[in-house]
């Protein structure tokens, strides 16, 4: 008795059978229907990072599809599922998953590039239990003259559920029935028409407004915004921390839409981050390394420099000294971020200033130095532990980091705020300060 490949992937958790069940069930699986196709779904605003972590099938053990093959004049078979819950190798599933997140975000599927950070950080982790699901194959059978096509339907049935990694906890729970029917018939294994049906469960996902409300951040407005007229003078530091105190100064932003990093720039608890880390949030909560946790607020954003300030209670700990002299290729510099939220809240990297960059009109830093999903808006620092910018963003290929890192100089971004920073001192000065 031939075995089939169920999900191309579990050939040993399905097996032909005949017999009493065959009177029960064939009829209505001779006659199955796959319900109109999902319409294709669209983001609005930017898709964060969700990846395919797992999937089960618990069917009941009983026949779930008909199969004919009239090309080979073969007898009819129903194909039955072997009592229990089989977990299935996600990989093939995973690309029909991130091709439809991709067509929804209006990315070319075959492109790459979806994401601007390491996918292997994810934002959310998505998981699928298929609880039913009934199946008709039948090779030429619906068409006029002989040949080899196949015909039938899929209608699926799956328990969603997705995870927000950053907030340890599901977010999303959906059960969504689906499924798949050619038009027109098809060529090759009859497993194509059970990957279709579950990408037309993937669709009726990416749609629900609670995937679309925790999966995307709000598009930002690239239009230019004039500096806020009333600036604002930031506290000199007390003292300038070194570089194996500046993770004191730095902290994790946690916004309604995902986290970032941001960093101590004045005493009195003012922080710089990204505009994309606060998005349209006017509160915000900071996290220190510490674990000491206090609530933070939105003063000043712009999304053309992917800026913000935030204020906060920074209690005693030290702003960051900043540096305004001219950044030279080949530096030494330090990142300090927070990747995957505070799960590895305030990891420090090193590399080296490898060019400095003018895009679409912006100034930015190029480094080599290590930023994973995280550590946006943490600060890059010099030898002397002084920043010189913030992370902004780095490129992946083929979802894995290439060492070509963005930053914004700092003193862009305190331009854009309207931040009057104190005056650095004189060589004179800092040498009658030191110890």
């Amino acid at each position: 008795m031939r075995r089939w490949a169920f999900l191309a992937m579990a050939a040993a958790s399905l097996a032909l059978s005949a017999g009493a069940a065959r009177a029960v069930d064939e009829g209505a699986l001779k006659n199955l229907k796959a319900p109109p196709p999902a319409a294709q779904p669209r983001l609005t605003g930017d898709l964060r990072v969700v990846k395919f972590q797992r999937m089960v099938v618990e069917l009941k053990p009983e026949p779930w599809a008909f199969m004919r093959n009239q090309a080979s004049f073969a007898d009819d078979r129903l194909l039955s599922w072997q009592e229990g819950q089989k977990a299935i190798n996600p990989q093939a599933y995973a690309a029909v998953f991130d091709e439809e997140l991709k067509r929804a975000a209006g990315k070319n599927p075959t492109a790459g590039g979806l994401f601007t950070q390491d996918p292997s950080a994810p934002d959310f982790l998505a998981a699928v239990k298929i609880t039913d699901m009934k199946g008709r194959f039948c090779k030429a059978c619906s068409f006029t003259g002989f040949n080899d096509k196949w015909d039938g339907a899929v209608v699926m049935t799956a328990h969603w559920e997705v995870y927000s990694v950053l907030d340890r906890r599901v977010v999303v729970v959906a059960d969504i029935t689906g499924g798949y029917s050619p038009p027109k018939g098809f060529e090759g294994e009859p497993e194509q028409l059970i990957v279709e049906a579950f990408r037309d469960n993937v669709r009726r996902l990416i749609a629900l407004p609670d995937f679309q409300q925790a999966a995307t951040t709000p598009a930002p407005v690239l239009a230019v915004a004039p500096a806020p007229q009333t600036p604002i003078a930031l506290v000199a530091a007390r003292s300038k921390p070194t570089i194996a105190q500046a993770s004191a100064s730095v902290a994790v932003v946690f916004a309604p839409t995902g986290s970032g990093s941001g960093f101590l720039i004045s005493d009195d608890g003012y922080l710089l981050t990204n505009h994309h880390v606060v998005g349209t949030a006017k509160v915000v909560k900071v996290k220190w390394a510490d674990g000491t946790e206090s609530v933070g607020q939105v003063i000043r954003s712009d999304p053309h420099r992917d800026v913000a300030l935030v204020k906060a209670d920074a209690g005693a700990r030290l702003a960051l000294g900043l540096r305004h002299s001219e950044v030279q290729q080949g530096e030494t510099v330090f990142a300090i971020g927070s990747p995957l939220g505070d799960r590895f809240q305030n990891t420090m990297s090193k590399g080296i200033v490898s060019a400095l960059r003018n895009q679409q009109g912006l100034s930015y830093i190029q480094s080599d130095v290590m930023v994973n999903h995280g550590s946006s808006g943490g600060p890059l620092l010099d030898e002397a532990g002084r920043v010189i910018g913030l992370t902004s963003s780095g490129q992946v290929i083929n979802g894995a980091p290439v060492g070509i890192n963005f930053f914004i100089p700092i003193d862009d971004a305190l331009k854009t705020l309207n931040l009057t920073a104190p005056s650095e001192p004189s060589v004179r000065e800092a040498a009658a300060h030191s110890p």
